[in-house]
């Protein structure tokens, strides 16, 4: 690539000009004549640069960072599966293509940076070997970048209800499917209560004694192969006023996991979960606009919804987040005991490659 040193000045000289360059032999040694395709090369619009990258670590302390040109991902595990965006530079662009055995992490170079609007958010990038190509808008330092995540399907659950009294702390797990959510079982933990075994055909023990169906989880049984888990977006009926500590105080939602272990059973995992606040750490967000009926109903004006986007580095194993017919998923839902009295409803999608 042709190196022009920066702060470099042009005039145009256009073609068939006989006379460029007929001066002395100093003036033309202080005045270099560059073509048109010198300066698109040197400003980046030439060949792009094609690396491997070599990922570190699981959070934004990662010091492996992306190049300006094409980053080739050909290996990730659930230790080392993140990297960073390169240093801002506005109109500049980087593309990942993640061939490995497993979704990635990307974060913004340094603290206080955007991805699509979000401070110190994150992407991830699937293992399709699709080209994912970021856009910086903002330097210098800490940045904006906006990129285009990767087409999704979508299931929306059923809508799932929770009759909450204040002064007693209320838990219901299930789909929300029709007899498929049991409210308050026996037991200090929600794996006290429940244990999975068959291939197939799911059995669910409860200690009180009382056999919930398999209705109780539910997998994606209209997809060929297995997807990964993109986002998990819940909304509710929940406003701050319902809680005295909205940004602590709030509903839980934690999704939990069976999949075929290849020894003729399923094992129970605890995967990535949603919480419903004004924390910005939670994530939650009041929505701006819409009705306020009364009783409140999801999607009202001030309800407070969240977009959690999956993230393999949450538990292990890594197919926590793995979708299909083999992969089974439920949701256990907390209501805090000073939490408002009132019927909390919250609508489940889960977004997947």
């Amino acid at each position: 690539m042709t190196d022009i040193p920066s702060g470099t000045q042009f005039q145009g000289i256009i073609p068939g000009n006989d006379y460029k360059n007929k001066k002395s032999s100093l003036l033309n040694s202080l005045s270099p004549i560059y073509s048109i395709e010198d300066i698109a090369a040197a400003s980046g619009g030439g060949a792009l640069t094609v690396a491997t990258l070599t990922l570190q670590g699981t959070t934004a302390a990662t010091t492996s960072q992306a190049i300006y040109g094409i980053n080739v991902i050909d290996t990730a595990t659930v230790s080392n599966l993140a990297t960073r965006l390169p240093a801002p530079t506005t109109g500049k662009q980087t593309t990942f293509v993640n061939t490995s055995s497993m979704s990635i992490l990307v974060f913004p170079s340094v603290t206080g940076g955007k991805i699509n609007g979000v401070v110190d958010g994150y992407a991830s990038i699937p293992n399709d070997g699709q080209p994912y190509v970021f856009s910086c808008v903002q330097n210098p330092l800490p940045g904006a970048w906006v990129w285009s995540p990767p087409a999704t399907g979508q299931i929306q659950l059923p809508t799932i209800s929770v009759a909450h009294t204040n002064g007693t702390g209320t838990s219901a797990w299930g789909v929300g499917k029709a007899g498929a959510q049991l409210i308050n079982p026996a037991g200090a933990n929600w794996y006290d209560n429940l244990s999975v075994s068959g291939l197939g055909t799911l059995t669910f023990n409860v200690i009180s004694g009382s056999a919930p169906g398999q209705d109780y989880w539910s997998s994606l049984t209209n997809i060929v192969g297995t997807r990964q888990l993109v986002n998990t977006k819940v909304y509710s009926n929940f406003l701050a006023s319902d809680s005295p500590a909205p940004s602590s105080i709030r509903p839980t939602i934690g999704r939990f996991v069976a999949y075929h272990t290849g020894t003729n059973s399923y094992a129970n995992y605890t995967a990535s979960g949603v919480n419903i606040s004004t924390s910005t750490a939670d994530g939650g967000v009041a929505t701006p606009n819409g009705p306020l009926n009364n009783p409140v109903e999801i999607g009202d004006v001030g309800t407070i919804y969240n977009i959690q986007p999956a993230n393999l580095v949450q538990v292990p194993p890594a197919q926590t987040d793995d979708m299909g017919p083999e992969n089974y998923f439920t949701f256990n839902i907390g209501i805090h005991p000073l939490m408002a009295t009132k019927t909390y409803k919250f609508d489940i999608f889960l977004e997947h490659t």
